[in-house]
């Protein structure tokens, strides 16, 4: 008759000591990953300038309160989302959506970067505020961005306000929605940045004035359509990079 050994506290102990590292690695196999909107390289400039004679300066972005945070979130249906804990924004999504905005827009309105022109001189600044209506991820299939956004130079008081809605398709993967996410910013910057570039040109013969509620300015300058960025978009995406 075999006589079965009994178990010791030890082996018990080392048991669960083992159970309890596989656990804490399959736990920690999992990484988190990091996105940003930022760009890759420098879109082509549509307008140069020999001389800059404006600035421009994108003021905090207001986004919708459910998407406000560090996580991803993506829609699993009309009226349900998910936050995804494992993708997170390199910083904070308005952040990200803010310096996004003025490395495009300066990049093609022309604009002097940051530390060309000094805040003292006598030239005009372009402000532009920036409230997200909607900002939507569905993956596998789009990314949505509704935004209405206002320019308006530091001497007036009037502003223009204009409204760009962006749909841009989306293959599968959270990688594929940050792209679809950078180009549909893309187009809402090449937007500003028209409306920009055609006040500094009006600017240049006489002080211009906005005619906020009309959305006109008054030389004509007025909202771009919507094929206009998705254009200007389109061209400074295939253009190659000017030495």
């Amino acid at each position: 008759m075999m006589l079965r050994q009994p178990c010791s506290w030890r082996m018990i102990i080392r048991t669960v000591t083992v159970i309890g590292l596989a656990i804490v690695t399959a736990c920690a196999s999992a990484p988190t990953r990091f996105y940003t909107l930022g760009t890759d390289a420098q879109p082509r400039i549509t307008s140069s300038t020999a001389s800059p004679s404006f600035r421009i300066e994108v003021r905090p972005v207001k986004v919708p309160t459910a998407v406000a945070r560090s996580q991803l979130v993506v829609q699993i249906n009309a009226a349900q989302v998910q936050v995804l804990e494992d993708d997170r924004w390199a910083s904070s999504l308005p952040d990200e959506i803010r310096d996004a905005l003025i490395a495009r827009v300066n990049q093609q309105a022309g604009a002097p970067g940051a530390g060309t022109v000094a805040h003292g001189e006598d030239v005009p600044v372009y402000q532009i505020a920036v409230d997200v209506q909607r900002f939507e991820s569905w993956p596998g299939s789009h990314v949505l961005i509704d935004v209405v956004w206002t320019v308006r130079t530091s001497a007036d008081v009037e502003t223009l306000t204009c409204h760009s809605a962006v749909r841009e398709p989306v293959s599968d993967g959270y990688q594929a929605l940050v792209g679809g996410h950078r180009r549909a910013i893309g187009v809402v910057a090449a937007q500003i940045a028209k409306v920009v570039r055609a006040s500094a040109a009006s600017a240049t013969d006489s002080p211009l004035r906005f005619t906020g509620a009309a959305g006109k300015a008054a030389k004509g300058i007025s909202c771009p359509h919507a094929a206009d960025g998705a254009q200007a978009a389109a061209d400074s995406a295939i253009a190659p990079l000017e030495e």
